[in-house]
């Protein structure tokens, strides 16, 4: 795990490259505090340099790209890869990058963990290949000399890399299938430029910090964050999971393709089902995912929430290993949001040594910033500050390296949302008899109506009317600017919802949800210097073939996961497997709102923001607004603080 930046001038002009450059791979040594490299690129040369951070061992080694020279302006400079390195996998020397083939006409910068590594480098030996580390670096350079643009797809594990190629003259990029690494890009006249962290693009001055009204408006209505190429700031691209790109260093040119669409069934069931094989094949799958995500030359610990993902995944690393591990859990005093009794039956199920935070209002005021800033954007609850702290507990107990269960609430079917699509299917398939017995069962007959009409109908309304909707469902939209919103008006039109259960789940898991809260996952972990590992999110044999099965699985008799479940059994804990109450990192936030109000009341008072929001109107009513303690976390008021901060921290 590491963190990765380059910049190529696209035209003679070369005088600011190495200061870019250089700013760019600070901004984000939290990434990779172990090291630092360089590779300067001229027309015709490549020059590897070292930085203030990469280690005597490296630059005094043998290595094949052993640093030459100390990063500065040279002559003729056509561009510059950078990065920073977290130690994992091969912590030798050998493991320095920028990483070249024995030829020197490959280059890789890379991000992530190839976990099929060394299934690929056997197989690449018999074609031929010889190999100088022990890295999964050096297994990407192979594979792509091997079988091109097409070597992605035989990669099981995140990544976001880019190689240069020199024969070609060309870059090329690429990035996982499901959005687990970042990879962000800009390109102007002058430059293009890349990093694994928006925030490098804006600390290098290459672009300028300014909102992109269009990300804004969908963050407030429809709580969507970045689902288009141009995100939150202007100007700054994201290159989209699943997809590659390449850039032709002479010309300019730059193309972008998708290599991988994940395939999913489009039945609701299937006689050929069975529950017995399926629930054994997936627990197959689950476990080979979970001992692929062990392979590291440092220790692996496991953050655990107490939810059914987390807990199966170190219940899975008991059965795999038979011994205990570190665990790190969020608890609070507030037994009604506390999971950490049980985390504690996980624990000691598996005779692992269990560690705990217990974050406090004071405590996220001290970070807010920390925590904003590390995220590149606004954040819409404090739930993402019980990640972060439980990220900051692992780097302090001298772990680099924890599995996580995020996706598996995409994967499986976990979130109460997916029980309007469960009964829409139950309507089509069963009738309605059944679907009346099992909308009173889940508890969701009330609220299947509304959810109907905002899914099927409210699209038809001109766009005005549906935008008084949204400002009557959720009464905060009304600290808006108008003038913002109007500009913004086109697009409260949205496409009209007919998603089967396994529709919407393929939607979240592909470039929406599952992307959000993976980016929460890298920014909350890579702060603190911790590569964090999600089995659920990147294995693409678990993934493709639970997404290969019928929809009426999925969800049964109202039973969330209930394939998750059932292929656990025996494994996890059954008190786990047979909880009803999902959580997720619940926090105090109505109460950690009111405590902090009066702290960060001066971020509203920046007479900018108001181009965004109706700040006077915010503080006439401040009070009412921010001293709610028994308020529930709807994901909303929370915004308001987030939004001002990230505003206030980044156009400072």
């Amino acid at each position: 795990m590491c963190g990765i930046a380059g910049i190529i001038a696209l035209n003679n002009n070369s005088e600011d490259l190495v200061g870019q450059a250089r700013l760019m791979n600070t901004s984000i040594r939290h990434r990779g505090p172990d090291g630092e490299g360089y590779l300067l690129l001229q027309a015709d040369n490549e020059i590897p340099a070292f930085g203030k951070d990469t280690p005597e061992s490296i630059s005094n080694s043998t290595i094949l790209h052993k640093p030459l020279q100390a990063l500065e302006s040279i002559q003729n400079l056509k561009g510059i890869l950078a990065h920073r390195r977290l130690s994992i996998i091969d912590i030798t020397a050998t493991g320095h990058q920028p990483l070249c083939n024995t030829s020197k006409t490959l280059w890789i910068i890379f991000n992530g963990e190839i976990y099929n590594y060394i299934e690929l480098r056997e197989e690449l030996s018999k074609l031929g290949h010889k190999f100088h580390t022990s890295s999964d670096t050096e297994v990407i350079l192979a594979a792509y000399s091997e079988w091109g643009y097409g070597c992605v797809n035989r990669f099981n594990g995140m990544w976001a890399f880019a190689i240069y190629d020199k024969n070609k003259k060309q870059l090329f990029a690429s990035r996982d299938r499901f959005g687990v690494k970042p990879f962000y890009y800009c390109k102007n006249e002058n430059v293009f430029a890349f990093a694994s962290e928006q925030k490098a693009l804006l600390a290098a001055g290459i672009v300028d910090f300014k909102p992109n009204e269009k990300a804004v408006f969908d963050y407030w209505l429809f709580a969507a964050m970045e689902e288009e190429e141009e995100g939150m700031f202007k100007e700054i691209y994201e290159l989209f999971p699943s997809h590659s790109l390449t850039l032709n260093l002479e010309t300019g040119e730059l193309k972008k393709w998708r290599y991988h669409t994940l395939p999913y069934s489009n039945k609701y069931s299937d006689t050929n089902f069975n529950l017995a094989e399926s629930s054994e094949k997936i627990q197959s799958l689950f476990l080979d995912s979970v001992k692929l995500r062990l392979r590291s030359d440092v220790e692996v610990a496991s953050c655990l929430s107490g939810g059914l993902d987390s807990s199966s995944i170190v219940s899975a690393i008991y059965k795999l290993t038979g011994k205990g591990l570190n665990t790190f859990t969020t608890a609070f005093n507030d037994k009604g949001i506390d999971e950490s009794h049980w985390a504690k039956i996980v624990s000691e199920h598996t005779h692992s040594n269990a560690k705990y935070t217990y974050p406090t209002s004071t405590e996220l005021l001290k970070d807010l910033y920390d925590l904003i800033y590390c995220q590149d954007i606004p954040i819409w609850s404090t739930s993402t500050y019980a990640q972060f702290r439980v990220m900051r507990l692992i780097h302090e107990n001298g772990i680099k390296v924890v599995l996580d269960g995020q996706g598996g609430d995409e994967l499986f079917g976990g979130y109460g949302s997916y029980y309007f699509y469960y009964l829409s299917d139950v309507l089509k398939h069963k009738g309605a008899s059944a679907f009346i017995k099992d909308a009173n069962h889940t508890g969701f007959f009330k609220r299947y109506f509304s959810q109907l009409f905002i899914k099927k109908y409210l699209g038809s309304l001109p766009l005005s009317q549906q935008l008084n909707v949204h400002l009557k469902i959720h009464p905060e939209l009304k600290y808006l600017n108008r003038d913002f919103l109007q500009r913004n008006i086109q697009r409260v039109r949205r496409e009209k919802d007919n998603y089967t259960l396994n529709d919407a789940l393929n939607k979240d898991f592909n470039n929406t949800l599952l992307k959000c809260y993976l980016k929460c996952e890298d920014r909350c972990s890579m702060w603190h210097s911790v590569e964090s590992r999600t089995p659920f999110s990147d294995d693409i044999n678990l993934i493709e073939y639970v997404f290969s099965l019928p929809s009426s699985v999925k969800i049964v008799d109202g039973e969330l996961k209930s394939l998750m479940r059932k292929a656990m059994r025996g494994i996890t804990p059954d008190a786990i497997l047979n909880r009803q109450d999902k959580k997720g990192y619940m926090t105090p936030n109505g109460q950690w709102i009111a405590e902090i109000r009066n702290d960060v009341r001066h971020s509203f008072e920046n007479p900018a923001l108001a181009e965004y929001l109706d700040t006077k109107s915010i503080l006439k009513d401040y009070e009412a607004l921010f001293n709610q303690p028994n308020k529930p976390d709807d994901g909303r008021i929370f915004k308001l603080i987030a939004f001002a901060k990230w505003f206030e921290i980044f156009s400072s």
